[in-house]
């Protein structure tokens, strides 16, 4: 079974569409751990959608924001499932994608796809993870750190690790690099299977990100180099170290940008790229 953890806060618009794409899944051998993290009962949310279904299970942290990485982390310990995935709930996935996934994950560890990113006001295609994916990417940690958007990785249980306490920034990209560190290489699918929401409210356009992401990488950087480096072999620190230092470089640059271009957003500012 794929167990998948959903945080939700301020998520009753959209999460039945999210939950949508779950049940349309070829694969229907999941469950799905709704996480409320703004103190809502999203049990009953749902029920009053007319949405009930013995594999959505539902808990909280018991807090209000206190951020995805919490979140998924009291997800992660009410797991039943031999793979491990996340959605978050304003997004959605393809009906095929565990279907496609999961053979990969077994044999791997762990798997993700082509992600694909789309304006939520307009339903314009903004992009993919990689433009030009041949049918199987086998994604090692230096490639990983060029890439500029999220991967979502269906990934074998025995090979998960809990969210860093404390990182909210770029906590996705932290966690896959402990990932690609741990199996060595991340195989990618052509297929873009998972629809990633772009909005107003989007971690990375909302007031004051940029400088946050500034502090965020120089954190990390600094642990990878000089601290614990997120447990890594000491050779991916390196790695790591020099793909955030490019990514500091880019948000300073997006940040120059932005000053000239008040209205910019990241994912635009890159599309020029």
């Amino acid at each position: 079974m794929i167990s998948v953890i959903i945080p939700a806060c301020d998520a009753e618009a959209t999460i039945e569409r999210a939950l949508t794409s779950l049940f349309r899944q070829t694969d229907g051998g999941w469950e799905a751990i709704i996480v409320s993290d703004d103190q809502r009962d999203y049990a009953a949310i749902m029920s009053g959608k007319g949405i009930s279904d013995p594999r959505l299970r539902f808990a909280s942290t018991g807090l209000v924001r206190s951020g995805c990485h919490h979140a998924r982390n009291v997800g992660f310990d009410l797991i039943s499932g031999t793979y491990v995935t996340q959605l978050d709930a304003d997004d959605e996935l393809s009906s095929d994608r565990f279907e496609t996934l999961k053979p990969l994950a077994e044999t791997y560890g762990a798997a993700a796809d082509n992600l694909v990113m789309i304006d939520e006001e307009t339903g314009a295609r903004l992009g993919t993870v990689m433009e030009e994916a041949v049918p199987l990417v086998m994604l090692d940690l230096a490639n990983f750190m060029k890439l500029n958007a999220p991967l979502v990785p269906l990934i074998r249980r025995d090979l998960v690790l809990k969210r860093e306490p404390g990182i909210e920034f770029s906590e996705d990209v932290v966690a896959n690099i402990q990932l690609i560190d741990r199996i060595g290489k991340l195989p990618l699918t052509a297929s873009s299977s998972y629809l990633y929401r772009v909005h107003g409210r989007s971690m990375a356009n909302t007031s004051g990100a940029s400088e946050r992401f500034e502090r965020g990488y120089s954190e990390y950087i600094e642990r990878l180099e000089k601290g614990d480096g997120f447990g890594l072999k000491v050779v991916n620190r390196r790695v790591a170290a020099d793909g955030l230092i490019a990514k500091r470089a880019l948000n300073r640059a997006f940040m120059d940008a932005q000053r000239a271009e008040p209205g910019l957003t990241f994912q635009a500012f890159v599309g020029r790229m």
